[in-house]
């Protein structure tokens, strides 16, 4: 499948918003949409692209200690270097579609830390890994919710179908104003 042209995705930060937890912090929880500029051959996707396919295939994430899960000291300011910058993380769930369990989006970093941006969107990730494989993504394993910020529900992804369905995730009840963690919006990322 090499010579196929893949998107670089250039990611936008929607919203940011200040979380105030009544203990004298703030802590940054940021909404971030992809959108994609330029474009990418397949051989040059990202090599830790390679950690989500690995988690599709064995439908299994990572441990923090094997994926080199850590937390950063809170006085080392390497905010760019952090789970919220990373394609892979789910920054309201404090999630990781590689790493198992909660994370920290300020200060947490693994070694499949992959900034917004490098290699292939975490959508088109799953939608290669169907092609190769035949295999949907389980419901539960799309983090599907029942309404998405504006401009990025189901309605807005290149993967759904009006029939109520999607390409990434098994089911049927897919309404236009869902949406999931591999939303894709339409005219970005790979050609389907």
């Amino acid at each position: 499948m090499y010579g196929i042209k893949y998107l670089i995705a250039q990611l936008v930060v929607v919203s940011t918003q200040m979380v105030d937890n009544d203990d004298g912090h703030n802590n940054i929880e940021e909404s971030v949409i992809a959108k994609s500029t330029g474009e990418q051959e397949e051989e040059d996707k990202a090599v830790k692209d390679a950690a989500l396919y690995n988690v599709l295939n064995s439908k299994k994430k990572m441990t923090k200690q094997d994926a080199g899960y850590r937390e950063q000291d809170i006085n080392y300011n390497n905010y760019n270097r952090a789970c919220i910058k990373c394609k892979f993380n789910l920054p309201d769930e404090k999630n990781c579609h590689i790493v198992e369990g909660e994370i920290n989006n300020e200060y947490g970093i693994s070694k499949f830390f992959s900034p917004k941006g490098d290699g292939m969107l975490p959508g088109d990730i799953v939608w290669d890994f169907i092609k190769k494989t035949g295999k949907k993504l389980e419901y539960e394993e799309g983090h599907v919710i029942g309404k998405g910020a504006e401009g990025f529900q189901c309605k807005d992804c290149k993967y759904y179908m009006y029939a109520n369905r999607c390409l990434l995730i098994k089911g049927n009840g897919f309404m236009p104003e869902m949406s999931c963690a591999f939303v894709v919006k339409i005219d970005n990322g790979t050609e389907v």
